[in-house]
């Protein structure tokens, strides 16, 4: 019995693994198609919570902002637009976790700012191709 227990472990364990290296993958492979699924679902999740429709409708709005986003990422000019204001947003977002795990030193905040922002527009010129 304890062995099919520690084989259930380690089954979901390397579930949990494989979907990790999957949002990874997605994320440094194809981050335009990355930055439009996790934005359809903030906005489903937000006309849910925000505007509390019904949750088909909020499927709907988090599918069409999903298309949305796709279509803008093909055109030129809203590809650079939304590149480059995801690639600050990303940029943020690393910089806050370097500043929280640094001891709130803005030094690091700055450096890791800069050079998220490079590696991300670099990823969203790369996945453009």
């Amino acid at each position: 019995m304890g062995y099919l227990a520690a084989m259930g472990i380690e089954l979901i364990l390397s579930l949990i693994i494989c979907f990790i290296f999957m949002v990874v993958g997605l994320f440094l492979g194809h981050i335009i198609l990355f930055d439009s699924i996790v934005l359809g679902i903030i906005a489903g999740v937000c006309c849910g919570q925000f505007l509390t429709l019904h949750p088909a409708l909020c499927l709907v709005a988090g599918l069409a902002v999903f298309a949305g986003m796709l279509f803008l990422q093909k055109t030129g000019f809203g590809f650079w637009i939304i590149g480059v204001l995801l690639s600050a947003v990303w940029a943020f977002i690393f910089a806050f976790f370097a500043y929280a795990f640094a001891g709130e030193d803005m030094i690091w905040f700055y450096v890791v700012m800069g050079l998220a922002f490079i590696g991300m527009l670099f990823l969203h010129i790369r996945a453009r191709d």
